[in-house]
């Protein structure tokens, strides 16, 4: 032990110092391992590179004792050259196995490997054919003292080739392998007689995968005991006579995947222990006469996938090969089977023959293959069998004549075949089932598929007592009577699907106790009733692509695992007496049917995967999935499901360490009514673990309900999940039963009208409902009013008083002429108004007064001819006007020069005069407004009022307008410019002065606040709030326990410790142990300056759920003093916040945890420090007096 622990340390201290990236963090590792029985050990490393410019690999540090094993495996993520040193591993002379692999080496020095004279197994592979430019070259002396090497692997290095001798110092290698390199040349390896000497040890000899094309004379000749040679999957197109010669030893050939076309008649002369010859795959079309002479050891022949006829396969092509057990002769073509072609394969036990052309099997073909357990004669032309084609296959065990063109079979074909366990018939032309069959009492599987089998009758399958798999699909029977399978007692596997079954009779697989597997898919059954309640053994039933209309759960067995329903016509699974618990189904597929309803009973409790999806489901009942806990898929894609509860996709608590079972809802109509909001953040309920994972849920669409479309589930906004109402009255209203009731949503008659969950959007769509007037009953609560479409001429004052909640208005097409004084009156917080489409004349400047936050306007395919100045001057917030497609000629320019909000306006189409005046205002204040005008090139002017002739406004020359006589203009200007000189001085120096205030005024408390770091000094501020000098604390810290690392290890040491050092109270630290909660907090507010709140989501979640916590401190944020300091910690989610907070942090100002000059901000706000005893404070708090009852105390 001492040995290995000080092996480790070295081995660790290698692997510290093999990194020297400077950028790379190593993850580079060794495990060592003890070899059983001995003190040797073994060494794993997995590095980046060796000898990179990324490492610098220093094998020395390994002990020279007791390391017998090393294998390095490279980074095969990161191509970066290793490269291997001269002496390298000179110092480990115990070694005896070393395996280097993925290291992209390009080289092995003569050196390399210097000093390694134990090495017993050596195994360089690099894989370089990630790299196809990438070659090994190893030098010509590399393993001269490797000399006792018995395993040499040099498998995927791209090797082209090898120096000569290479190999020759390796006089006990017993393997070597050189498969997936790129050798064009066998002689490179030296194994040539002349060369006699290198490696005469061999017995295994892997070439494959590479990149030769022929095998000269003598290429192996000095390989004397070599015993199996791989050539397969070169590119071999010619072997010389002498190819094999001297390779006494020889067993194992193989030649597959090459391109020969003949052998060369003498090819196996000295290859007499020859036992597998594997030829496969090639293109041989010629096997000479005598080719496999004098092969009588040999027992497995691979001819498959070659272009041999019968010119070649005949009497004489397999003469001596006495002992042969296997033949493949598969995929040639082979027309016709003589008598004599098999005579001497008496010893012959799998004759393969499928894939061929043969229509003619000679009578008394196989009579002497006594030992032929498999013959597989599928895909060939055979017609027929008569009593004498399979005669003498005493010991035939399978037999395979699939896909053939059988019409006939005698009844005595396999009359001496009594030991058949496999008869494979299928896809033939019979009309029955054969007679033979019941002859073949030993039968354990039966293939009659795809025949034209119609009629089963009582006598087909008699004393078949060991027949375990039945197969009779693709026929065409039609009826299954009782007594049909009742002499098969041992049936485990039944298939009669794709047939034209319309009847089984009950009892049909009543005496079939161990069927496991039924298959009745695609046929024409309507009832299963009665027929699988007496198989208990029953796992697999498949009743796909029937006519059923009923299905109960009581209709198959309790023991049932997997049941295929899809593609009926079943209205509902029934479940009549309520065994959901008692079933073992695992899967069901029930897709493809018109199932319109799921509830709890419909879902067996041990469902793992649940298909349902292409039905007409509509309704998911509340808690279906409930306590089904295997469940790991359901699919209810493509249904007719508009929406869906909660409650129908809750599920039982899972395990924390199980993954939610995935649900599949794609392809509904889902509608976004105000119940299917939670539907949107499904997948972010797994706190709970009682919801599934619905995996396509960015898939799914809903139509709004308002008819507006279409749109993705996960970009519906809040306020369009929507519900139809007629008539609603709050909980709080008390005049429901009364007229003219302000809290009573009624909706007026031809309109339709929408709420969302909170009532916080109350949509009334009139649109086209005939009105000539707007509707006196549309609630005061309404959000959205759709009133386009109608006949309503004139718009009286006071129309729409009292909705407060008015956001968005459509008055668009509706056939508007006049717009009276205060129409809009009360709509305070109306953002969108469209007017659109009407025959409004004028607007005098009243209509749109008081509109302060309206943002878009649309007065555009009107028939205005005149806008008062005032018109606009109220829409402070106005973003969108529309004013194009009018007949307008003069542009009120004073009020879209003061909106410095516009950012679209829409003038073309109008018919704009070209006049100085208007003209040159119009151009100047164009050019400052080029990205606010959003159709430039529709803005025309006329030149006058009689000619046709436009132009473009911007376009026209306003210089023109400035040709009056010389004094006149000299006088104006002059006095224009007495005029004006002085205003615009005064002006000037107003604005900035006003600007400076206003930039002093907007930065005052950032200015404040660094003057309080800079030199401590309290700019309009009043440092102390009266009766707070003589409090105990300089602030109350209240935050969530889950919080305490950062108010414990940030905030409170920076306050307590900094300068000035504050005296804190902080919540779960200074409490006085079991003290009442509310009273507690109260005191510490009432005994502290300031009140500091950490706001977090575990605040809100965990402390501020509780009762009294919440309201001992809304005392704090109605406190009108701002002795509240807030700060924000992490994302807090507004929405799950109390009023209150909501309603401080609009109207205060709170600091967020990580924002600019925190430390500086928070100081500011805090009172001026004072330095009282810390045990004077903690005697204050804890005597206190509570100021009230006392609550009952909480857990904390």
């Amino acid at each position: 032990m001492r040995k290995l622990w000080g092996w480790t340390l070295a081995a660790l201290l290698w692997v510290v110092t093999a990194g020297v990236g400077p950028d790379y963090h190593s993850h580079d590792d060794c495990q060592v391992t003890s070899l059983p029985g001995t003190d040797l050990a073994a060494l794993l490393c997995r590095l980046r590179t060796i000898n990179s410019e990324l490492d610098a690999t220093n094998f020395t540090v390994i002990p020279r004792r007791n390391t017998a094993k090393l294998r390095i495996e490279c980074s095969d993520v990161l191509f970066f050259q290793s490269s291997l040193q001269n002496k390298s591993f000179v110092r480990l002379r115990e070694l005896q196995e070393l395996d280097i692999e993925y290291c992209k080496i390009g080289e092995v020095p003569r050196e390399a490997f210097l000093g390694l004279t134990n090495l017993r197994n050596l195994t360089l592979r690099t894989y370089n054919t990630d790299w196809s430019a990438m070659s090994l070259k190893i030098a010509s002396d590399a393993f001269r003292e490797q000399r006792n090497l018995e395993r040499l692997d040099l498998g995927d290095n791209n090797i082209w080739t090898l120096p000569p001798r290479l190999l020759c110092h390796l006089g006990n290698l017993k393997l070597l392998n050189l498969s997936r390199n790129k050798l064009q040349d066998v002689t490179v390896l030296s194994f040539s007689q002349a060369e006699h000497f290198c490696a005469p040890g061999l017995r295994r000899l892997d070439l494959s995968y590479n990149h030769l094309v022929s095998v000269p004379a003598f290429a192996f000749a000095a390989l004397k005991n070599l015993q199996a040679l791989n050539l397969s999957l070169n590119g071999i197109s010619k072997l010389e006579d002498k190819a094999l010669f001297g390779m006494y030893s020889l067993e194992v050939l193989d030649l597959s995947g090459n391109l020969l076309t003949a052998l060369p008649p003498e090819l196996f002369q000295e290859n007499k222990r020859l036992t597998k010859l594997y030829i496969r795959n090639n293109s041989v079309s010629v096997l000479a006469p005598g080719l496999f002479t004098g092969l009588s050891l040999l027992l497995e022949l691979e001819l498959n996938d070659n272009q041999l006829t019968n010119t070649w396969v005949n009497s004489e092509t397999f003469t001596d090969l006495l002992r042969l057990a296997s033949l493949d002769l598969t995929n040639n073509k082979i027309t016709r089977l003589d008598a004599a072609t098999f005579r001497d394969l008496t010893n012959l036990q799998v004759l393969r023959l499928q894939h061929n052309m043969i229509e003619t099997v000679s009578d008394y073909t196989f009579s002497g293959l006594f030992r032929l357990h498999t013959l597989v004669l599928s895909d060939n032309r055979i017609k027929e069998l008569s009593d004498k084609t399979l005669a003498g296959l005493r010991g035939l065990q399978v037999l395979k004549l699939d896909h053939n063109e059988v019409f006939s079979v005698d009844s005595l074909a396999l009359t001496n075949s009594t030991e058949l366990q496999e008869l494979q018939l299928s896809h033939n032309y019979l009309q029955d089932v054969p007679k033979l069959v019941q002859s073949l009492t030993s039968l354990r599987t039966l293939d009659l598929s795809g025949n034209h089998v119609s009629v089963l009758t009582n006598s087909s399958f008699t004393d078949l007592n060991n027949l375990s798999a039945l197969k009779l699909a693709a026929n065409v029977v039609e009826v299954v009577s009782k007594t049909v399978f009742r002499a098969l007692p041992a049936l485990q596997v039944l298939d009669l699907s794709t047939n034209k079954i319309k009847t089984i009779e009950n009892g049909a697989f009543d005496n079939n106790k161990h069927l496991e597997a039924v298959r009745l898919d695609n046929n024409l059954l309507t009832s299963v009733q009665g027929l699988f309640s007496e198989l208990p053994n029953l796992q697999w039933l498949n009743l796909s692509k029937n006519h059923l209309e009923m299905f109960d759960y009581a209709f198959i067995p309790r023991g049932l695992k997997y049941l295929d329903l899809r593609s009926n016509f079943i209205n509902e699974l029934g479940n009549y007496f309520e065994i959901e618990s008692q079933l073992s189904l695992k899967i069901i597929d029930a897709s493809f049917n018109k199932l319109s309803d799921i509830s709890a009973s419909s879902v067996p409790d041990s469902v793992e995967i649940l298909f349902l999806n292409n039905n007409l489901i509509s309704r998911v009942q509340p808690y279906a999935f409930f306590k089904k806990k295997n469940l790991t898929r359901v699919d209810l894609f493509a249904n007719k499901i508009r929406n869906i509860d909660q409650n129908a996709l809750r599920l039982s608590l899972m395990n924390p360490s199980r993954d939610p079972p995935e649900f599949y809802l794609g392809g509904n109509p889902f509608e976004c009514d105000c119940t299917m909001e939670w539907l949107q953040a499904i997948n972010s309920l797994e706190e709970t673990r009682q919801h599934p994972a619905v995996v396509d849920l960015d898939t799914i669409n809903c139509r709004l309900m308002n008819n507006k479309g279409v749109i993705p589930l996960l970009e519906a906004q809040k306020l369009q999940f929507l519900c139809e109402y007629e008539s609603h009255c709050f909980a709080l209203c008390h005049c429901c039963d009364f007229d003219a009731c302000d809290c009573e949503m009624t909706c007026p008659s031809n309109c339709t009208c929408f709420h969302d969950e909170s009532w916080a959007a109350n949509i009334v769509d009139c649109s086209g409902a005939g009105y000539d007037a707007v509707p006196d009953r549309v609630p005061m609560d309404s959000s959205e009013v759709y009133l386009d479409g109608n006949e309503l001429s004139s718009l009286s004052s006071h129309t729409f008083i009292g909705r407060k909640n008015l956001k968005v208005l459509y008055l668009n097409s509706s056939k508007v002429e006049l717009i009276h004084n205060r129409t809009f009156n009360g709509l305070r917080l109306l953002e969108k108004l469209y007017l659109q489409h009407n025959m409004v004349k004028e607007l005098k400047g009243y209509e749109f007064e008081h509109l302060t936050l309206l943002r878009e306007l649309y007065l555009n395919s009107n028939e205005l001819a005149f806008v008062h100045n005032a018109t606009f001057l109220s829409l402070a917030s106005l973003r969108i006007l529309r004013l194009d497609d009018n007949r307008l000629k003069t542009l009120p320019v004073t009020y879209f020069r003061r909106n410095h909000n516009m950012h679209s306006l829409f003038l073309g189409d109008n018919p704009w005069l070209c006049e100085c005046e208007s003209a040159a205002e119009v151009q100047t204040w164009l050019e400052g407004a080029a990205v606010v005008l959003r159709d430039p090139e529709q803005v025309q002017c006329a030149l006058n009022k009689t000619v046709e002739v436009t132009l473009h406004l911007t376009a026209f020359n306003v210089s023109v307008c400035t040709n009056e006589s010389d004094t006149t203009t000299t006088i104006r200007h002059e006095a224009y410019l007495d005029y004006v000189f002085l205003p615009t001085v005064t002006l000037g120096a107003f604005a900035v002065l006003l600007t400076l205030t206003l930039i002093i005024f907007c930065n005052r408390n950032r200015m404040r606040v660094w003057v309080y770091a800079k030199y401590g000094v309290r700019l309009f501020y009043r440092s102390e709030y009266e009766g707070d000098t003589d409090k105990a604390f300089d602030a109350f810290v209240s935050y969530s326990s889950k919080d305490e690392v950062f108010v414990t290890q940030i905030l409170a040491p920076e306050l307590e410790r900094g300068s000035p050092a504050y005296k804190l109270c902080l919540h779960y630290r200074d409490f006085p142990v079991g003290a009442y909660v509310t009273d507690t907090i109260l005191s510490a507010v009432e005994t502290s300056k300031r009140t500091i709140l950490i706001l977090s989501e575990n605040f809100i979640k965990s402390e501020w759920r509780r009762f009294e916590f919440r309201s001992a401190h809304h005392e704090v944020l109605k406190d009108r003093r701002r002795r509240l300091i807030v700060i924000l910690l992490g994302e807090v989610p507004r929405r799950d916040l109390d009023p209150d907070i909501r309603l401080y942090l609009k109207t205060n100002t709170y600091l967020k945890w990580g924002d600019n000059h925190f430390w500086e901000k928070l100081k500011f706000a805090m009172p001026d420090a004072r330095r009282p005893s810390r045990s004077h404070q903690l005697h204050t708090l804890a005597a206190q007096p509570p100021p009230g009852p006392r609550p009952v105390p909480l857990h904390m």
